[in-house]
């Protein structure tokens, strides 16, 4: 059944604090993808350019067009829309909105806890990763108008078929001083903001579309806290526009959980990894059974270029020095390894 949204509207969009106009910079940001450096404990986190011709990294966007003014605590995630970047802090609450083509300031967007963006119907949808969990919603220009109340702890978020999906994968309790999960996606009509809830096997954490419009959700699977419940990572893939769980995929044992997952630019194959590399999951079922395709450790996120389809793995080392972006091609070849700022964690392609 479809239910109405709550209404609840928190701090709108105001002023960056300390923002002088510096005018952004001249750069040639079509030649690659930016990269979200989280940044250390107690840092703020950094944007990079890969140009993707040259393999070189060119540091620290944010702060070079905006008077070394920091872009946040904790770079969760970026997204485009149209000409505007949106960046992501969780650390300090707040979503820096710069230009596309010179990285100049141009708003910010306060909220306690946002994650992930997506964009559908000339909205934009933030998911925010609280206990009590929230969608707000902005409008062409940013503003934000409306908020939709999900299920305990939104994080990732996509649009398909004309609608929005939010995972909901639970969240920490300060009163109950343990973690609440969940196993809930959300589907969201943007004409109404009405919603209907699935569920999703266990802790939702990365949607990808493949070529069909089915959406496939990376399920974790069990977590450090879910004693007595384990539950393998599984995908689960979801026919969006029925609005029904169409098959569930589980890829591996309990205890070895999946993250962040990525699809080729045929949309055809999934990548995704754990704790001992990348492994691949063809949309029809191919390589479920295949050992792990790239081979590595310590990986912190994954991306594929839309263009190329090759296929970056970020690694964040010791979460408080240089991480590395590690570039390999649809093969499994290693192509590239560059060194980029403290903890990154995905990157987004121009």
């Amino acid at each position: 059944m479809f239910s109405s949204c709550q209404k609840e509207i928190k701090n709108n969009s105001k002023p960056h604090d300390n923002y002088t106009e510096c005018g952004g910079i001249p750069f040639d940001f079509s030649t690659g993808a930016l990269v979200i450096n989280e940044g250390s404990f107690q840092g703020s986190g950094k944007v990079f350019h890969y140009n993707l011709v040259t393999n070189t990294i060119s540091k620290n966007l944010y702060l070079n067009a905006n008077c070394d003014v920091p872009a946040g605590m904790f770079l969760q995630s970026a997204a485009i829309r149209q000409n505007r970047v949106y960046i992501v802090a969780n650390g300090s609450g707040e979503i820096q909105v710069v230009d596309r083509n010179t990285f100049e300031y141009k708003k910010s967007i306060q909220l306690s806890y946002p994650r992930y963006m997506a964009f559908e119907q000339s909205r934009g949808f933030i998911t925010n990763g609280t206990i009590n969990g929230y969608v707000y919603v902005l409008d062409e220009h940013d503003e934000m108008i409306d908020s939709i109340s999900v299920a305990s702890g939104p994080n990732p978020i996509i649009a398909s078929n004309g609608k929005i999906l939010v995972g909901s994968l639970g969240s920490w309790d300060n009163t109950l001083f343990s973690t609440i999960t969940d196993s809930t996606v959300t589907i969201i009509n943007p004409s109404d903001l009405s919603k209907k809830e699935l569920l999703a096997w266990s802790k939702p954490t990365d949607f990808v579309e493949d070529k069909n419009g089915k959406v496939w959700v990376g399920c974790s699977g069990n977590g450090q806290y879910d004693y007595g419940n384990d539950k393998p990572p599984a995908f689960v893939k979801i026919d969006v526009l029925n609005e029904i769980v169409e098959d569930t995929i589980i890829v591996g044992e309990a205890g070895n959980s999946i993250s962040k997952i990525a699809i080729n630019p045929e949309k055809d194959i999934i990548y995704y990894y754990k704790s001992d590399g990348v492994y691949r999951l063809g949309i029809n079922g191919e390589y479920k059974n295949e050992d792990v395709f790239i081979p590595t450790t310590g990986l912190y996120g994954i991306e594929v270029d839309p263009k190329s389809g090759d296929v970056f793995v970020f690694d964040a080392v010791d979460y408080s020095s240089a991480g590395r972006v590690r570039r390999y091609d649809s093969s499994g070849n290693q192509v590239a390894s560059v060194e980029v700022g403290v903890a990154p964690n995905g990157a987004i392609f121009y």
